[in-house]
């Protein structure tokens, strides 16, 4: 990929980052902001057991993960749900709260590719990491934080090669 492409990617990243903070925001009622999105290698990236992954449907292409760390999770839980704890009802917001974003981000690539991009059905992410199925160079994360500082969430996007 040269200059140019990685440029594109991480724009819209950027702009599939900041609908899905702003979705996430209505959603809790608190102010969230984005980190500008981080380039890596797909095998550099964090442990991505636990997060909420979807194929992505039309172009670019590829994986987007949603992580939620432990904290804001808790967090996330109490204010939906009025509960922390790790239920199936917990696990299905996460999953829904994870489907928003993402189709918000996705959304917005889509709004600037003039194509159409889709999530697929969430899934919580086994031990196996997801992009080494997809054999995908390229990771673009970016944060998605509140007020605080503290990390809400983490949108992961795994362009297709």
């Amino acid at each position: 990929m040269d200059d140019l492409e990685l440029d594109r990617l991480q724009e819209l990243a950027n702009v599939g980052a900041g609908h899905a903070a702003d979705a996430l925001a209505r959603m809790i009622g608190r102010t969230i902001r984005m980190s500008l999105p981080r380039l890596g290698h797909a095998a550099q990236g964090a442990d991505d057991r636990g997060a909420i992954a979807f194929d992505v449907h039309g172009a670019p292409g590829g994986r987007l993960q949603v992580h939620f760390p432990p904290a804001a999770r808790r967090a996330l839980l109490a204010a939906l749900l009025g509960e922390e704890g790790d239920s199936e009802i917990g696990r299905s917001a996460l999953c829904e709260v994870g489907n928003v974003l993402a189709s918000h981000a996705l959304g917005a690539v889509g709004e600037l590719t003039g194509g159409r991009t889709l999530p697929s059905v969430p899934r919580v992410q086994g031990p196996v990491v997801g992009h080494v199925e997809l054999g995908a160079p390229l990771r673009i994360e970016t944060d998605l934080v509140d007020g605080d500082g503290e990390v809400c969430g983490r949108l992961v996007w795994l362009p297709q090669p």
